[in-house]
C-alpha cells in the first residue's frame, strides 16, 4: 500500500473518500461505486458505515434509470435507491480536499506509463482537477499515433478511479495536435494558455 493508504487504513478507503470530496452534493450508490473501485459490496458499505460515523458522509436517496424485465419486455424506469453523498457540515472538508490534492497517489511517470500501454504516444498534457480547478473544459490531452481508443478508456477508468473523479480528457493524432496549433484551435488553448502540466512532450510543446 501507498503512504495515503497506510495513513487512512486501506486503498479502498482513500478511493471513496476522493469520491465524495471532489464530488460534494453528488450521490453515489453501490453500483456506482463498485464500478470505480472494483470492490465488493460488503466492502463499500463497511467504508460507508465509517464514513458516516466520522460525519463525512450521509444517506441520500435518489432517482436512478433501472432496467426492469416484464415477461419478454425489458422496460426502463426510474426507481428510488439508497446513496450517500458528502455531509456538507463536516467540519475538516476544506482541509481534507486541500490534502489529498496535493498528495494525489499518481505520480506524473505513471500516468504517463499507463497511457503508452494504448499506443504510440508522443505528449500527455494535463490541467484542470489536476491542478486543482474543477472548472477547466479538459483535464487531461493525449497526443499519439495508433492509439487504441479502448485501451485508453481503460486507462482512463483506472485513473479516475485513483483519483475519484471523472477526467474529461481528448485525444488527437500527430497531424491532428500540429494542426489545431497552427489554427490557435480553441480546445488546445484551453488547456496551454491556462494552468496546466507537461508529463511528456516529444514534440516540442513545452518550447
Amino acid at each position: 500500500m501507498d503512504t495515503l493508504s497506510l495513513l487512512f487504513g486501506s486503498v479502498l478507503r482513500v478511493k471513496i473518500m476522493r469520491l465524495f470530496l471532489f464530488n460534494p452534493g453528488k450521490p453515489f450508490d453501490i453500483e456506482y461505486i463498485q464500478g470505480k473501485t472494483d470492490a465488493t459490496e460488503r466492502e463499500i458499505k463497511k467504508e460507508i458505515s465509517f464514513f458516516r460515523k466520522i460525519g463525512l458522509a450521509k444517506t441520500k436517496k435518489f432517482l436512478k434509470m433501472t432496467r426492469i424485465k416484464k415477461g419478454k419486455k425489458i422496460i426502463e424506469k426510474k426507481k428510488k435507491v439508497p446513496a450517500w453523498t458528502l455531509d456538507p457540515s463536516f467540519k475538516y472538508i476544506g482541509a481534507l480536499t486541500d490534502f489529498l490534492v496535493r498528495t494525489h497517489s499518481l505520480e506524473n511517470k505513471a500516468i504517463v506509463r499507463r497511457l503508452e500501454k494504448a499506443g504510440r504516444i508522443k505528449a500527455v498534457v494535463v490541467s484542470g482537477i489536476f491542478m486543482g480547478d474543477a472548472e477547466s473544459r479538459l483535464d487531461m490531452f493525449i497526443v499519439g499515433d495508433n492509439v487504441r481508443s479502448g485501451s485508453i478508456d481503460r486507462i482512463i477508468r483506472g485513473l479516475e478511479s485513483d483519483m475519484g473523479k471523472d477526467i474529461r480528457y481528448a485525444v488527437l493524432s500527430g497531424p491532428d495536435f500540429a494542426y489545431r496549433v497552427n489554427m490557435n484551435d480553441k480546445l488546445v488553448r484551453d488547456v496551454l494558455d491556462y494552468p496546466h502540466t507537461v508529463l511528456l512532450d516529444k514534440l516540442g510543446i513545452a518550447r
